[in-house]
């Protein structure tokens, strides 16, 4: 007795055919994105360093070379939790109101309603209690200010290709003095405004330009202290003038970008929202520091080189 073969379930054969097309449409997607992907690159390493094309290329490889997102925050932490208790103290300590810091910030940016008043219970507790507030940041900055230095040399290091040299002791001392110097200035900035807080406007105008002289200074000496002379003030130059000049952009937008960020959160998330305000911020600012890092390497290859010759 003879049987005859079932036919092919319908259902089951136009599945089949319905995945076997979409297998190849992926992988015909994938073969023309490998052709893109590999066009691209053999388009960059064309670009000579010395050309404009050829330094923003270099530029943006030394950035993703850095990790850039990843020590932003890195950063921002360590300076999130160092810099603002140091700073919240050298405050109390320069104005006898101990809401001094607090009342600076609520004028230069306009706070009113609950978010001054957030901000003025979440900054004022140092100048209520100075010795605490002090002896908090300084193990703030013995047990974390060494991680700046540290950081900062890492970040330096990527863009310009240079490998940290093996000496804890020496590296450490390195990082310690640089902190010393920057919180130098920072107390500086803080009496500042405490001593001008009464003067007429064209004082701070006045002082403005030396500061923009001392923070370019400071940006680009600081590669060079931290990788040993390994590099130039010279070539570390431009993208400390480049970071000098995003600062100013900042501070100038920060007088209405920043105050509506504070509102925002304040609403949302009360006085955290003051903290989670302040260190988003801190994040740009940081941000801003490793981007303009990486020009300076590839502004410098562009001098390196010269207009003729065969490219590597």
């Amino acid at each position: 007795m003879s049987t005859e073969p079932e036919p092919p379930e319908p259902a089951d054969h136009a599945s089949g055919g319905v995945r076997e097309r979409a297998a190849g449409l992926v992988t015909a997607a994938a073969a023309r994105a490998e052709g893109v992907t590999e066009r691209l690159e053999a388009w960059t390493q064309a670009q000579r360093p010395h050309t404009s094309r050829g330094v923003l290329i270099g530029w943006f490889i030394r950035y993703r070379r850095a990790d850039g997102q990843l020590y932003a925050l890195l950063l921002a932490a360590y300076l999130f939790v160092t810099l603002l208790p140091a700073a919240l103290a050298m405050a109390s300590y320069a104005d006898s109101d101990p809401g001094a810091a607090a009342d600076n910030l609520i004028q230069r940016l306009h706070l009113k309603g609950a978010t001054a008043s957030l901000v003025r219970e979440v900054l004022s507790g140092a100048g209520g209690h100075q010795l605490t507030a002090t002896l908090i940041a300084i193990v703030s900055v013995v047990v974390f200010g060494l991680g700046i230095g540290r950081t900062l040399q890492l970040v330096f290091g990527r863009v310009w290709g240079i490998p940290p040299q093996r000496s804890a002791l020496v590296d450490n001392i390195r990082y310690f003095l640089w902190l010393m110097v920057f919180l130098l200035g920072c107390l500086l900035y803080v009496l500042e405004v405490s001593l001008l807080k009464s003067a007429a406007n064209w004082v701070e105008w006045a002082l403005a330009p030396f500061w923009l002289v001392g923070i370019a200074g400071f940006l680009a000496w600081t590669p060079v202290y931290l990788l040993h002379g390994r590099v130039t003030a010279r070539q570390a130059l431009p993208g400390a003038i480049l970071c000098t000049v995003c600062l100013i952009g900042m501070r100038a937008l920060s007088s209405i970008k920043l105050a509506s960020s504070l509102n925002w959160y304040a609403k949302y998330y009360g006085g955290i929202g003051i903290v989670m305000a302040i260190f988003f911020w801190l994040v740009i600012a940081t941000t801003i520091l490793i981007v303009t890092s990486a020009l300076s390497p590839a502004y410098a290859a562009r001098h390196a080189e010269p207009a003729t010759g065969d490219h590597p």
